[in-house]
Order: structure tokens, then sequence, then C-alpha cells
């Protein structure tokens, strides 16, 4: 599994959270620290263990693409069934985001015309006609 370091998440939430205006950008850095306190060098986190507060924070994540959770079910002791929630980070995809954005503008027609030089745009004839008479 590729490792998520806390930089490439503080930079994924700017790209995300910060640029949407979810959140305000002095909070990317202590929202990764938080999340990746959590997780440490697993892939996976019980949701028991996180805060409620920490828990919103997850889930504004997981609406960004960056984490998503699972449950399973689990037979116990006299046959009841207890319900497991986990949350998992998508390492991918918080690799993605954390590159800054694209600044491709092909998709623009208009682009071509910013790639030429203003010299470029000025006439030069090779061959310069002579001053009309005077």
């Amino acid at each position: 599994m590729p490792i998520v370091t806390q930089e490439e998440l503080a930079d994924a939430i700017r790209h995300t959270l910060v640029a949407r205006g979810k959140i305000p950008p002095e909070r990317a850095e202590p929202m990764a620290s938080v999340v990746l306190s959590y997780f440490g060098t697993e892939e996976t986190v019980l949701d028991n263990v996180v805060s409620a507060e920490d828990r919103d924070a997850f889930y504004t994540l997981e609406e960004e693409g960056l984490l998503t959770s699972e449950e399973e079910d689990a037979q116990v002791a006299r046959g009841k069934t207890w319900r497991i929630h986990y949350w998992l980070l998508k390492t991918e995809a918080i690799k993605a985001a954390a590159r800054p954005p694209s600044t491709d503008r092909s998709d623009d027609p208009a682009a071509v015309y910013q790639q030429v030089s203003p010299d470029e745009w000025t006439r030069r004839d090779s061959d310069p006609k002579p001053a009309p008479p005077a």
C-alpha cells in the first residue's frame, strides 16, 4: 500500500475543501494531522475510536472522495450480530488531489493565441517597400 504523508493529505485538503470554500486554509494542516493520527500506518480505522467532532471531518473528507467507509457484520456470543464500521484512506485519490491543479489550457480554443509571442504578431516584410514620393 502506498503511504500517504501528512503533507500530501494537507495538499489534497487544500485543493478540495479549501478550494471549494468549505474550510479556511489554516485548517488544512491540522485536519490532515488529526486524520492521520487515527490511521497511523494502517489503511483502515474502526469508527468506534473516532471522536464525534473528528467523525464530522471524516464525513466531509468522504464527500470529497478522500476517505470512504465500509461496514461488516460479525457474529458474537449468543447469536447476536454486531455491525462494525471502518474508515479507509483512498490513497490514490489523495495523491491525485495533492498534485497542483493542471494549468493545461488545451480545452480552451483561445489558448493557441496565448502561446504566440507579441513579436510574432507584428508584420515583417522581408523586402521593405520604398517610401512613397513626397
